[in-house]
């Protein structure tokens, strides 16, 4: 997220899928409420410093993305717990 031309594709799905993935792993130890707002806050910072940057821009979109992405994290995390606790 910070290096210069770093190779690979982009684009919000590329955001979705990650942070949606950090949301799952994070709720495996803390509260739904501290996984929200650590992993957004997380792209938050990501964002303010590439904003900083030369090579790099900070956009609206991409923390729209990553709130979309913790929050399908986190609905997944949920129903899994939800068929995983006996009848």
């Amino acid at each position: 997220s910070l290096v210069p031309g770093a190779p690979g594709p982009g684009g919000p799905g590329w955001h979705i899928l990650g942070y949606g993935i950090l949301a799952v792993l994070m709720r495996a130890w803390l509260q739904p409420a501290v996984v929200a707002g650590a992993a957004w806050g997380y792209g938050l910072v990501i964002e303010g410093l590439q904003g900083l940057t030369s090579f790099r821009t900070a956009e609206v979109a991409d923390l729209m993305a990553n709130a979309v992405g913790v929050a399908a994290g986190l609905l997944l995390s949920a129903a899994v717990r939800r068929r995983q606790k006996p009848p």
